[in-house]
């Protein structure tokens, strides 16, 4: 009865410690992880805007037709973490505006225009906040996006 009592005990403290295993994080830490990681790869950022999304064009098309709130967007596009595991990557549409991304992901896509290639960098609460997403998207984690928009209609 005692063994069973003990490891009982042992067995509930190791649940316990392991459900407290994420790492919270606060904005200015979020913060300071996406200015390493910018800093790590040598990005040049276009544009930081105040919500904490980083904005590089890394394709410009001077020729492009902005996208506009209202149209369906049809991008490539490869998602990572800050640690470049990637957990998605294909093709994907929207209609902007209307909610139907992560608001990073629209908040960023809203500054394009047709033909332009963009790395998206933001806080997790431009993402999918303190819950994270799946087992491949932890809490607390801020994105990487690489996007190409193909068009819009």
């Amino acid at each position: 009865m005692l063994k069973s009592r003990l490891f009982f005990a042992v067995l509930f403290s190791v649940l316990i410690s392991s459900c407290g295993s994420e790492e919270t994080l606060t904005p200015e830490q979020e913060s300071q992880k996406i200015e390493e990681y910018i800093s790590s790869k040598k990005l040049i950022v276009t544009e930081k805007t105040s919500s904490g999304l980083r904005y590089i064009l890394t394709k410009a098309n001077t020729a492009g037709v902005k996208v506009a709130k209202g149209q369906t967007i049809y991008v490539n596009y490869t998602g990572r973490l800050l640690t470049d595991k990637q957990f998605d990557a294909g093709n994907f549409s929207f209609v902007l505006g209307s909610g139907g991304a992560i608001t990073g992901f629209e908040e960023g896509i809203a500054k394009m225009k047709i033909g332009e290639k963009t790395t998206l960098i933001f806080p997790s609460a431009l993402g999918y906040g303190s819950k994270g997403s799946g087992s491949s998207i932890p809490g607390y984690s801020p994105l990487v996006f690489d996007i190409e928009v193909i068009s819009a209609k």
